[in-house]
């Protein structure tokens, strides 16, 4: 059966060769993949292991291509994967079907990529008394990342059923895959710099104490520390062969995702809502905001963007104690600026408002719902959080007013921008990245007004709150006061200004979505 199943394998592979776009697709790949190579195996070479930084980059930076690589057999998509659910109508043991897809798994892309960045770690390590162990964790850490990519691509496959998911799934992988690149070449140009050695090492301790980074930390360890990185990174191959041998059992026993269909009572969450105009467009925005691929895709990637700034600030060598002060307040930013396009986004049924005489703040108010109720508990219940982290004293009454008075000021100004300068936005059922076309222009000015409008509207604030975190901790009770007052004025004026705007624009608003 082994056999058959990599033929099955190499043939998919081979189909990427058939038809002019295919074959220009593999093409760009093939480039991209000797891009890859060459610049890993390059690497390798300059590295010295006489240099602490050095060494804490390596750990750094094959740690964040390892998540990439992880990821990778997500972006080409689900249609082609050879997924345990396909094999079910045959009678295979769950086991050895494990075993088999787990070994077709390596044949590939991914394969590839993890064969020579185990290469560059042997290349790296070469000549000194750590190259078998930068071998062992090497192919350990490959291993690892083969059933990795396994998992990832079964459980999507059980979970995007709608083609539009599928596409969705794999235009955000494409992108978390890039976000890991520009962060290990931002790593290896902070580690020849050579003046944040420092930074670099307390990130690499943290990554070498992780399931991530434990294979890639073996080597340059004290024989104490390698012997139990060496046993952790086995122990975690064990765990991760045990978990997909028993979804692959999973998966033959129930092919298909088992849904729940509960009886029909009522109108869901329009039941619970007030019977006003502002209480029923509220219900339908938080349908879109949980059931749109377009908003779901979005709202999955608010955490990313924290995330990776927080690592690149990191490595750049910005002190600890202010890294935890960045998070909140970003995510409170993007969430609150959002829906600074969502009337683009109800495309033909902005019609039912127009016919409707809805009121403008009622319109502006039931589309401001959803962002508060998924912003205001997560600033509330983390910005505390976050606050004690960062260990500044004082800090946390400051922290939740800048980070609620950039959710509001945003929703405010985003009630405004959706009225006064929308931009033609993928249509219901669409990827959300299948833009229109010749919206760029518009878009971007839309985008980056709207942008800059919420932050100039509470530089004041966060000028006071910076201030007070960097030597003026009197400052900081201001500007938490300065903060919240400031979203809940900006929150109030967006919506009655916005209101009017929508109404007095509500044809032109109905023939630019009709129109996109």
């Amino acid at each position: 059966m082994v056999d058959d199943v990599l033929r099955l394998k190499l043939a998919l592979l081979g189909s990427a060769f058939r038809g002019a776009r295919r074959l220009a697709r593999t093409g760009l790949v093939a480039v991209l993949i000797a891009v890859f190579t060459g610049a890993v195996l390059d690497a390798a070479q300059s590295f010295r292991p006489e240099d602490d930084g050095h060494r804490a980059g390596l750990i750094v930076i094959t740690s964040i291509l390892a998540l990439a690589l992880a990821i990778c057999p997500l972006t080409s998509g689900l249609g082609s994967a050879l997924e345990p659910r396909r094999f079910a109508p045959f009678p295979i043991a769950p086991g050895r079907l494990a075993a088999t897809l787990a070994l077709a798994g390596a044949v590939g892309v991914q394969g590839l990529l993890t064969i020579v960045l185990v290469i560059a770690l042997g290349v790296a390590w070469a000549g000194t008394p750590f190259e078998g162990a930068a071998v062992g964790g090497g192919l350990v850490g490959g291993v690892a990342i083969v059933l990795t990519g396994q998992f990832l691509v079964a459980i999507a496959a059980q979970l995007a059923v709608a083609p539009t998911t599928a596409r969705t799934v794999a235009l955000f992988a494409r992108g978390v895959v890039g976000l890991c690149l520009a962060a290990a070449i931002t790593t290896a140009l902070v580690v020849e710099r050579g003046r944040d050695d420092a930074r670099v090492d307390e990130v690499a301790a943290f990554l070498s104490s992780s399931p991530l980074g434990l294979p890639w930390a073996v080597a340059g360890s004290e024989p104490p520390a390698l012997t139990a990185r060496m046993l952790g990174a086995i122990a975690l191959v064990g765990v991760l062969a045990l978990g997909w041998r028993l979804l692959v059992g999973r998966l033959l026993e129930a092919p298909e995702r088992q849904r729940w269909v509960p009886r029909s009572r009522g109108l869901g969450v329009f039941d619970l809502v007030p019977a006003t105009q502002g209480g029923v467009i509220a219900a339908r925005s938080i349908l879109y905001w949980t059931r749109d691929p377009r908003y779901r895709l979005a709202i999955l990637a608010l955490p990313v963007a924290p995330a990776l700034m927080m690592i690149a600030l990191a490595i750049a060598g910005v002190p600890g104690q202010y890294l935890w002060l960045i998070p909140i307040p970003v995510l409170a930013l993007f969430l609150g600026w959002f829906s600074h396009n969502d009337v683009a986004y109800d495309h033909t049924a902005v019609w039912l408002h127009v016919a409707a005489h809805v009121r403008g703040a009622s319109d502006r108010w039931g589309r401001a719902v959803p962002p508060l109720l998924l912003g205001v508990p997560l600033v509330v219940l983390l910005a505390p959080l976050f606050a004690v982290w960062s260990g500044i004293e004082g800090i946390e009454p400051a922290l939740l007013g800048t980070s609620l008075g950039l959710l509001l000021t945003g929703i405010g100004v985003s009630s405004v921008a959706s009225a006064a300068a929308p931009y033609p936005a993928p249509r219901p059922g669409a990827g959300p990245f299948d833009q229109p076309p010749l919206t760029a222009a518009t878009a971007g000015w839309s985008q980056g007004l709207s942008l800059l409008a919420i932050i100039v509207l509470m530089s004041p604030t966060l000028h006071t709150a910076w201030r007070g975190a960097t030597g003026e901790p009197e400052l900081l009770p201001a500007a938490a006061i300065a903060g919240a007052a400031t979203g809940v004025v900006m929150l109030a004026l967006g919506v009655l200004i916005g209101g009017r705007v929508f109404r007095r624009r509500a044809p032109e608003l109905l023939d630019l979505v009709l129109r996109s």
